[in-house]
């Protein structure tokens, strides 16, 4: 209770009121605004997390990625899926799907289990267009994750002057004619087994018609619809809520195009048959190894005949100059005897008319004709003579200087060793050759490549 005139207390009363109020007001304000800036931070800290976990997601598909492509350019080959999660591939079957075998590609982090990788592995049946509209069928063998000996080149298997060229599609058999102190072909197997028939294999697998039965991917705007089939794909899945398409052995990839949903955070990098031909550069070294080399050293092979055919050619044309030659010395002869005949009919005319008193006097004349004709005769087989020396000499020349060791015949058999055996180095090279198989391939030997396979 105030006592009577205690104005200071009185007056103290409703300041003291008029702060108290306003103290909670404040209070509240810097409350609310605390609320929304603490939600606005954890927002801003859960996209910063997110935005970090992509980037980790991308840099590390990006890495796996390379990864598998050195291992291609090294094994010729992709590696197979990880079956049981350790980091290590398994080729014991045919698996197309599993982890990624991270250990095996020599990537250096624990994490890459959890990409989800495939790999085609694929076989069918072609059909090859051949002569007068023709085709027929040929198995291929388009399993990426199997190194085997495909690349073929056409060969001819038998050339002789003596007998009818022959030719076949078939692979170089060079393990059976290395150089016999030069490492054999279990030692190097990429010798006979290299980035060429990997190439084969993705050739072959291009031309293929499409098919779900094997690793594919899907649509973007259509994502249960298949677009087409790949060559390998990695997948990072969402760790808590994974797409259907990214479990257990399907055999189906998203597209990488596919933007994240609410009920899709995938993360999927795919590279096609067309780009794994591109990044291997097939095109700079394939065409000219199984084509090029092949087709040059399939005409120079030919050509070796053929110019033993020409040189009997030749000798059959020097025969039919020196009998020409021949002919033109009877000729010479026989115009001899028409000129000693006509004489004779001269002198035979002229003691006929002195018997009968000139009474054929007239026959001298004809008689003497003849013998001029015969004199013409033996003009024209001396000029036959000339033309036939002529040719015979011509021909002569021509055959020895083509039949001399320095000349045609044996410098075809020098280019046609020369040209297979450098065709059977380019087959031994592969893509990416190691100092190993280069060293191999100059000692190969030139005279076992010439053999008739």
């Amino acid at each position: 209770m105030t006592m009577p005139g205690d104005t200071r207390q009185q007056d103290a009363g409703p300041h003291a009121r008029r702060q108290g109020g306003f103290s909670l007001l404040e209070l509240t304000v810097a409350l609310v605004i605390l609320g929304i800036i603490g939600v606005l931070l954890v927002r801003w800290i859960q996209l910063q997390s997110s935005e970090r976990e992509q980037v980790v997601q991308r840099d590390l598909l990006q890495r796996a990625d390379d990864a598998v492509m050195g291992f291609a350019a090294i094994q010729s080959r992709l590696p197979c899926p990880d079956a049981d999660a350790d980091g290590r591939e398994d080729c014991a079957g045919t698996l197309a799907v599993g982890s990624l075998p991270y250990v095996t590609l020599g990537l250096p982090d624990r994490r890459a289990t959890a990409i989800r990788y495939g790999v085609l592995r694929r076989t069918g049946t072609l059909t090859v267009p051949e002569w007068d509209d023709k085709t027929s069928s040929k198995a291929v063998d388009a399993d990426l994750a199997h190194i085997v000996d495909r690349a073929q080149t056409l060969q001819v298997i038998a050339n002789s002057k003596d007998i009818r060229a022959a030719a076949r599609v078939q692979s170089y058999d060079n393990c059976d004619r290395l150089s016999a102190d030069a490492p054999t072909c279990d030692d190097l197997p990429q010798l006979r087994d290299n980035g060429l028939d990997f190439c084969e294999a993705i050739r072959d697998a291009s031309l293929l018609p499409a098919s779900s039965g094997f690793l594919h991917t899907l649509q973007e705007d259509a994502p249960t619809a298949m677009a087409g089939n790949v060559a390998y794909a990695l997948a990072m899945t969402d760790r808590l809520a994974p797409s259907p398409q990214h479990v257990g052995g399907s055999l189906a990839f998203h597209s990488p195009r596919r933007p994240s949903a609410g009920d899709y955070h995938d993360k999927v990098r795919a590279v096609g048959l067309d780009q794994l031909w591109t990044r291997l550069r097939c095109g700079e070294s394939y065409g000219a190894a199984i084509y090029a080399h092949a087709n040059v050293a399939v005409a120079a092979r030919l050509a070796t005949p053929a110019m033993h055919d020409y040189q009997e050619q030749l000798a059959i044309m020097y025969d039919l100059a020196v009998a020409n030659d021949l002919s033109a010395d009877a000729g010479l002869v026989a115009a001899a005897a028409q000129i000693t005949s006509a004489t004779a009919g001269v002198l035979d005319t002229i003691g006929e008319t002195f018997e009968t008193y000139g009474a054929w006097n007239w026959r001298v004349a004809v008689a003497t004709v003849g013998i001029g004709s015969a004199v013409g005769g033996m003009v024209a087989a001396g000029v036959m003579k000339a033309y036939a020396t002529t040719y015979k000499n011509r021909s002569r020349d021509l055959l020895q200087e083509f039949s001399t060791t320095d000349n045609y015949p044996s410098l075809a058999g020098v280019l046609e060793e020369a040209v297979t055996t450098e065709a059977r180095r380019a087959d031994m090279l592969g893509l990416f050759p190691d100092a190993a198989v280069r060293d191999s391939a100059v000692r190969f030997d030139p005279g076992a490549a010439t053999a008739t396979p």
